[in-house]
């Protein structure tokens, strides 16, 4: 074997070997970013639905590499309309079942439950604008469908506790906290009537005069 048939069998050997590592590693590294570029793909596919008419069997098309069936129907049945078979979707404050405006940054969280995989952002309450809102979750549940990924459900501050609490391990933990604080009951001093003062060890007696009458008053000492 020639020089460069060997250094060529030496390359591809360790290419072999380190091809698994490589995948794994990027696929790891990656799987943040691909969900978002499904979703920005998604979200797009839907605004697209604005720009021109297109038959019912096309605004279908348009949707399908991103969402499910079931999705998908509960998007067209909120938001296309249309007359005469041509259809597209109109601007509106209102619009259920679009892709939410994540922000795609670290405060965007993506967590893997089993065989789904679930995106949530937290939204702080904001009053100013025409359209107000409490702060909420939002949230996105993604499965496989006939092997590709795929939008099944949108979750408006329903999302699991499980993954609220991946998500946001310091919120978990200090609610944890604020629980373990309300939890402390405020045990009060012992106020023992009667004769029976088994735990008490010597009293001291004292006499009292309430108008005409003499009482005595017992303090038990430990």
């Amino acid at each position: 074997m020639d020089k460069q048939s060997w250094l060529s069998t030496l390359f591809f050997s360790l290419l072999i070997l380190v091809m698994p590592f490589t995948v794994n590693a990027q696929s790891n590294l990656n799987e943040r970013d691909q969900v978002f570029e499904l979703l920005e793909g998604a979200f797009q596919a839907q605004v697209s639905l604005s720009e021109q008419e297109r038959t019912m069997a096309e605004v279908e098309a348009v949707l399908e590499p991103y969402f499910t069936n079931e999705y998908k129907k509960l998007f067209i049945k909120e938001n296309v309309v249309g007359q005469e078979g041509k259809y597209q979707t109109y601007g509106t404050d209102f619009a259920p079942y679009y892709i939410p405006y994540y922000g795609f940054s670290d405060k965007t969280k993506v967590v893997a439950k089993g065989k789904e995989i679930y995106v949530v952002e937290y939204f702080p309450g904001n009053t100013e604008g025409p359209v107000g809102y409490e702060s909420h979750y939002e949230g996105l549940k993604l499965i496989k469908d006939q092997g590709k990924w795929k939008v099944a459900q949108y979750l408006y501050n329903d999302i699991p506790k499980e993954v609220i609490n991946k998500a946001y391990p310091e919120k978990a933990e200090g609610q944890k906290s604020s629980a373990a604080q309300q939890g402390k009951a405020f045990i009060p001093q012992t106020i023992v009537f009667g004769p029976s003062f088994g735990l008490m060890q010597s009293f001291a007696g004292f006499d009292v005069t309430f108008g005409n009458e003499n009482k005595t008053i017992l303090f038990g000492f430990m």
